[in-house]
């Protein structure tokens, strides 16, 4: 190896271990496709709510965080109105991705956990403490715009994550929320938020 490194002129050298290093620097590293490009620009567009800000060293935790745990706490309207619109923007701006790339952005952390732990709340904010009694009362205080934001989720949902994650979610929750189990299964359907047609929200 010495005599080899000898015989070699340096500035031979010097490039082959350039070249080298370019080389495992590219292969090492996939290449950059246009879905990592807008999950990049989604991720910079939602900095302030979904991800804690680099340059905010004294915030622990994100804005997304401190409105739903807000939101949980005061169950109403006024409580819970940031968050929604928030939620609307953050809807927004994943519709803007191309199908190709819902899946990758579907699997991020941070977007999954939001979807469905909004939704989550948001059918046991409709549902109450105990089985409506009517159905006109399976809302709760949830008033249109917020059940058009509910049929938002339940969309963007299956469209990342498939209609069977939907019926097992759904179905779940359908056995845990408060009195559903003394309930017949058609009953919690009919009162539940579930039972609402999302066609008729644009």
């Amino acid at each position: 190896m010495d005599l080899i490194l000898r015989i070699i002129p340096k500035n031979m050298l010097a490039f082959v271990f350039i070249v080298a290093g370019i080389l495992f620097i590219v292969l090492g590293q996939p290449p950059h496709t246009v879905c990592d490009s807008q999950l990049e620009v989604i991720q910079k567009a939602q900095l302030k709510f979904l991800y804690k800000d680099p340059k905010a060293k004294k915030i622990t935790t994100t804005k997304y965080q401190m409105l739903y745990e807000h939101c949980k706490r005061t169950n109403a309207p006024g409580g819970c109105y940031e968050l929604f619109q928030e939620m609307k923007v953050l809807l927004y701006d994943l519709s803007t991705l191309s199908s190709e790339c819902a899946g990758a952005l579907g699997s991020v952390t941070e977007h999954k956990k939001v979807l469905w732990e909004v939704t989550e709340m948001m059918v046991r904010m409709a549902w109450g403490e105990a089985p409506p009694t009517a159905y006109h009362a399976k809302f709760g205080w949830l008033d249109t715009a917020d059940i058009s934001l509910y049929c938002k989720l339940k969309m963007r949902i299956t469209a990342f994550y498939g209609e069977p994650a939907w019926n097992a979610f759904r179905e779940k929750m359908m056995k845990e929320l408060p009195g559903a189990k003394d309930v017949p299964r058609n009953t919690v359907w009919d009162m539940s938020i579930f039972s609402e047609n999302c066609s008729r929200y644009p």
